[in-house]
């Protein structure tokens, strides 16, 4: 994997409100690190890194049967679900996760990342759909603070820094939204080393944890 780089972005529902973004190369180093308002930034920092796969902290997908999420469409799920296959995997691996039906309280996250995947699979970049709680999950157990809180950072900047040792000198710097896309990074260089499990259905949607 040589001259390999690999990001991860947490999404977030508008653009007013900057994606943290982050950057590893194929030792793990730190190679960027900041934060995004437009989809057209989050582009242009690809253009130049040339990731070999993007994480995203987004749902990229709807579930089959929806071609959106209005609930004055008359689009119905196929399955009877009200979310995705992978997202009733999670839920049944006791990992909770936001609802991807007509009611959800994400509808523009979801939006936006759809777009964005679109966007960047255009500029031939590949990407993946993950969810941050799901990967510490699957890396440091159940046991997790809460990601607002100061014990909870402290806890994350203290699990970062054993996972990525490169980040340390950075960590300082650091919030919930950073440590997420870090995470993201982490399971995209993951993903490439096929250390990944996939929930859901490829025809639906994916969402890659670690295995």
């Amino acid at each position: 994997m040589s001259g390999y780089s690999f990001f991860g972005i947490d999404l977030t529902s508008t653009a007013a409100r900057p994606s943290a973004c982050l950057g590893l190369d194929d030792k793990l180093q730190l190679v960027y690190l900041g934060f995004a308002g437009e989809d057209s930034d989050i582009i242009a920092i690809a253009n130049l890194y040339s990731p070999r796969v993007i994480a995203i902290d987004a749902p990229l997908s709807l579930p089959l049967g929806l071609c959106c999420l209005e609930e004055s469409c008359s689009c119905q799920p196929k399955s009877g679900r009200r979310s995705r296959q992978c997202d009733q995997e999670l839920r049944q691996q006791g990992i909770p996760c936001y609802p991807t039906s007509k009611r959800t309280f994400i509808k523009s996250l979801i939006y936006r990342g759809m777009e964005l995947r679109d966007k960047l699979c255009q500029q031939g970049f590949q990407t993946i759909e993950i969810y941050p709680y799901a990967s510490k999950v699957r890396l440091l157990g159940k046991a997790i603070p809460r990601k607002s809180t100061l014990q909870g950072i402290a806890f994350l900047k203290a699990q970062l820094e054993n996972i990525l040792p490169g980040l340390k000198p950075y960590l300082g710097g650091f919030d919930h939204n950073l440590c997420d896309a870090a995470v993201a990074a982490y399971t995209a260089f993951l993903y490439c080393q096929n250390k990944v499990d996939a929930l859901g259905s490829s025809e639906e949607g994916l969402i890659f944890v670690p295995s």
